[in-house]
């Protein structure tokens, strides 16, 4: 058995009071850890198995994990919401017609457990409620298109989706998105990826993201206590975008009884093309 893997079975109830796991399966991932540790030091690339590990080095915090995560995430402090998890692969309600769930890598903030779901999530009913969804990247490129529109890329959707979280008409007052990546794609000059551009480009000018969102082809979402924002533009006021990278998350993981085993499995898998 794995030393990490080990230590995760181990530490299960500790870490899942604070992990809340959506459409992924525990024992799958805990497997997929234990594969890649049987595979000596061989680069592993498998984002969702890293995304994993991070969610559970802060859950294990419990309380100043996700305090720390969240100012990692959003470079903001908050105050924990009455719910505090790190949310794992779950769903908000999606904005438009014809598309399906968006599965979100990791979130943060007032969330909570949509009704009659295992996966799906709603905004908390709050005062100054506040979100962060995460886009986690390894080697691979943001997707672009879905069936009824092969213009539409993955970001947008992300985004879109953190503008339009709600909860009986409410949309959270404090909006990030955040992209997640090895350093060697942010910090290095080569742009390799589309995802590079998108960020750079919704990040300089706001009205370039709009323009992405109205241009969509698919229908807006309309039901039961649950609307499209009327003013996008006055909307997107409330969005933050930021770019964290793994690299830094694994550094400023705190104390915990897997806190060393992480980081021996970051040393040894981690070993991405450039990283120093």
């Amino acid at each position: 058995m794995g030393v990490l893997a080990k230590a995760l079975r181990d530490c299960h109830s500790e870490i899942t009071r604070y992990l809340y796991m959506g459409w992924e399966r525990w024992d799958k991932l805990v497997a997929r850890v234990e594969m890649r540790e049987g595979q000596g030091s061989a680069d592993c690339d498998d984002e969702q198995v890293w995304t994993f590990l991070v969610a559970c080095g802060y859950a294990i915090a419990a309380e100043s994990g996700i305090v720390t995560l969240t100012k990692a995430s959003t470079g903001s402090d908050y105050g924990l919401p009455a719910n505090p998890k790190v949310w794992f692969e779950v769903s908000p309600v999606p904005p438009r017609k014809n598309e399906g769930d968006t599965h979100l890598d990791l979130a943060l903030g007032t969330i909570a457990v949509r009704q009659g779901t295992e996966a799906g999530v709603t905004l908390d009913d709050a005062e100054s409620p506040w979100i962060c969804f995460c886009e986690m990247k390894w080697y691979s490129d943001i997707s672009c298109g879905v069936s009824h529109d092969v213009h539409r890329n993955q970001l947008a959707r992300v985004i879109e989706n953190a503008l339009c979280f709600q909860h009986a008409g409410r949309y959270a007052d404090k909006v990030h998105v955040t992209l997640v990546t090895p350093a060697i794609f942010r910090d290095a000059p080569l742009k390799s990826r589309l995802y590079q551009y998108k960020f750079e480009e919704y990040s300089a000018n706001p009205a370039s993201l709009i323009a992405d969102l109205d241009a969509c082809i698919l229908g807006k979402n309309e039901q039961p206590g649950w609307s499209y924002p009327a003013d996008l533009a006055r909307r997107v006021t409330s969005l933050s975008l930021r770019w964290a990278t793994y690299d830094e998350l694994f550094e400023n993981l705190r104390d915990s009884p897997i806190a060393r085993k992480l980081a021996d499995f970051w040393t040894q898998h981690g070993n991405y093309q450039g990283r120093p």
